[in-house]
């Protein structure tokens, strides 16, 4: 088991660094992600993991001095379709991708499911690919082989919004929603299913890109 694990991430690690370039575009956007819950801004993506390898926390948007708590991307604004963030100040640059994650029960998410990814740094995927094991940050803390993604983020030049776009492991594709539990990040096909699943209470929140 311990050699196919080794396989596989050594397999994910060669892809990707092939894939990287084409995904770091020049001319790309750099801003920070900020967080709206129930029509209010509550701060900003901060750019720090914790002990799973999820992204933690919200830097709060009224303090000036908390800028460098800030998780800082790279994003194109002149397509509307799925691409990768860059996380430019990552903890980790082995993982320099904002990306989801398999969760508890797989890398499937559904509108009527409970079922969740987290969210975390992961190694570059190709557009339209379904996940794999790309190699990301939760793997790497735990040592629990999960599938990942980064191309799932679409941007919105009307209103600035960055919303994630899921393709599951059948290349089905569903809009996510984004909730923040126990101090770290998440993404699910279903509020209310979620909450009822694992009886949380979730801030969920929306993106926009703040340059």
């Amino acid at each position: 088991m311990l050699v196919q694990f080794a396989s596989l991430l050594a397999l994910a690690a060669s892809a990707s660094a092939l894939a990287l370039p084409a995904l770091v575009q020049e001319g790309n956007s750099l801003g920070y992600l900020k967080c709206t819950s129930e029509g209010k801004v509550i701060g900003y993506v901060a750019r720090g993991l914790n002990s799973l390898g999820e992204y933690k926390g919200v830097s709060p948007d009224d303090d000036t001095a908390d800028v460098s708590h800030r998780m800082l991307v790279s994003l194109n604004q002149s397509t509307s379709e799925a691409q990768s963030l860059l996380v430019k100040n990552g903890p980790d640059n082995d993982y320099p991708f904002l990306g989801g994650i398999g969760g508890e029960d797989g890398s499937i998410l559904g509108v009527n499911s409970g079922d969740y990814l987290h969210v975390g740094g992961t190694r570059s995927t190709a557009p339209g690919a379904i996940p794999s094991y790309c190699g990301n940050t939760y793997t790497d803390r735990t040592n629990e082989l999960r599938k990942c993604a980064s191309v799932i983020w679409t941007y919105n030049a009307t209103t600035s919004a960055v919303t994630p776009q899921w393709i599951n492991d059948d290349g089905t594709a569903i809009t996510a929603y984004m909730g923040f539990v126990d101090e770290a990040f998440l993404l699910t096909g279903s509020m209310k299913a979620f909450e009822d699943t694992w009886d949380a209470s979730v801030e969920w929140v929306t993106l926009t890109l703040d340059t």
